[in-house]
């Protein structure tokens, strides 16, 4: 057992977290924060070394366990980590059933759309299904108050490292750090310097800044399903991207979110200020070294001013663009939740992250001796309107989503709306180009 679970201490809840839980508060009976992957493994697995590595990642995140408690219904909601609340590792054996396949993903949609009460019931479930003798489902499903989309990537790869050691491949590695170093680490930052400096930076900012947008948590349309549309994209795309990313001398990522927001501006002109966009990042929020290494809710959400320039050649805009957002990310570490409490913003009320993109690097974990498929089930609530980008560290795979709420997706389909995007990325990422605005 970690340290958090010896020790059982009560803990106030993060930031970050106590934003998930007035959302609680306000939909209590609305599964919208929920976050699910699941990983499809295809080949000569070893049923038992793989149900032995799940149950060590599972003893081995400390959220999985969390208790939340409040002495009562006005009081601040307390947090500990408890060994009677690790989820057991569930075992369902498909193989007898006609179309396993579906029926295994109703089980998990199933899941997903249940109501998840912080109070009183489990935070996390971890299922291993077998469709067939070479082909099985790890399903890993929590509340966002306990982890991001980084944490279940750790989860992830931890599982395959783990799973790689039973078959006595590999020595076991590293396990996860424990969540009650996290809040130590957590609460050093926010009595320290570094904090007091990310702090001027931000509010300086935002004094010179067009004004957010705000949105009521307690509203009846909050976390409402909206269009939805996707696509892979080709070897070519990513290759034209990598392209534009080296003579700009720049990540692809930051090439990828620049280009995104110059669609969108184009896109979403009511959401300009003048020539301003504000758009919402994602960040990752793991300077920290027991972050790094410990699956939790870490993810911050920060907004970047693009200023945009009218024929203003693509190389020197991404180029621009990339040096934001290394300033964003060097102060990115202090809070939204903190940054709009000090501005005013109170309870039930929070900024309105959109229009959101995020871009995510993240190569899938690699299970020994199978071929592995990770996809994204669930991700908790959108706002507005958001792109997200998700690929391997080397570019390629690349997929994009977007997601719009009823109102934002103006006459095109869904489909348009990324074909529209794909289109307008080609274009500007070609030698040469200039913004179009």
């Amino acid at each position: 057992m970690t340290e958090t679970i010896q020790d059982g201490r009560w803990s106030p809840l993060t930031p970050a977290q106590f934003d998930f839980w007035e959302e609680f508060i306000f939909h209590p009976y609305q599964p919208v924060s929920t976050v699910a992957h699941r990983i499809t493994l295809r080949g000569a697995v070893n049923e038992a070394a793989l149900a032995a590595a799940l149950r060590q990642v599972i003893e081995e995140t400390d959220v999985f366990s969390i208790q939340f408690h409040r002495a009562d219904r006005h009081a601040d909601p307390v947090q500990r980590c408890d060994p009677a609340h690790v989820p057991p590792l569930r075992t369902i054996d498909l193989r007898q059933r006609a179309s396993a396949q579906a029926v295994a993903d109703a089980m998990m949609q199933g899941d997903i759309d249940g109501q998840l009460n912080l109070l009183r019931q489990p935070l996390a479930a971890v299922w291993l299904i077998c469709l067939a003798a070479d082909r099985y489902i790890i399903y890993i499903r929590a509340h966002h108050i306990i982890v991001d989309g980084f944490g279940m990537a750790l989860i992830e790869h931890r599982c395959a490292e783990l799973y790689r050691a039973a078959c006595g491949q590999a020595a076991p590695g590293q396990p996860f750090g424990s969540f009650s170093a996290f809040l130590h680490e957590e609460r050093q930052y926010a009595q320290g310097e570094k904090m007091c400096r990310d702090r001027a930076y931000w509010h300086h900012l935002l004094a010179g800044a067009p004004p957010l947008p705000v949105l009521r948590k307690g509203g009846e349309d909050y976390g409402a399903a909206g269009l939805h549309g996707e696509a892979q994209l080709s070897p070519p795309f990513s290759s034209g991207l990598m392209a534009l990313a080296e003579r700009s001398d720049v990540g692809w990522p930051d090439a990828l979110l620049a280009l995104s927001a110059a669609w969108m501006a184009l896109r979403l002109p009511e959401a300009l200020r003048g020539d301003v966009l504000p758009v919402w990042v994602p960040v990752m929020n793991r300077r920290g070294a027991v972050a790094a290494n410990t699956p939790a809710l870490a993810v911050n959400i920060l907004p970047l001013f693009i200023r945009f320039k009218k024929r203003e050649p693509v190389v020197e805009y991404v180029q621009r663009l990339a040096k934001s957002l290394h300033d964003l990310r060097l102060h990115g570490r202090y809070r939204v939740e903190t940054l709009a409490a000090e501005r005013g913003i109170g309870k039930g009320m929070r900024y309105f992250f959109s229009p959101l993109i995020n871009v995510l690097p993240f190569d899938p974990p690699v299970f020994f001796g199978c071929e592995a498929e990770r996809e994204v089930l669930a991700s908790g609530p959108g706002d507005g309107f958001n792109i997200t980008w998700r690929g391997r560290a080397d570019g390629s795979q690349l997929h994009v989503d977007i997601d719009a709420q009823a109102g934002m997706g103006g006459d095109m389909t869904p489909d348009e709306e990324v074909q529209s995007l794909i289109d307008y990325l080609c274009t500007a990422s070609s030698p040469g180009a200039t913004l179009h605005l």
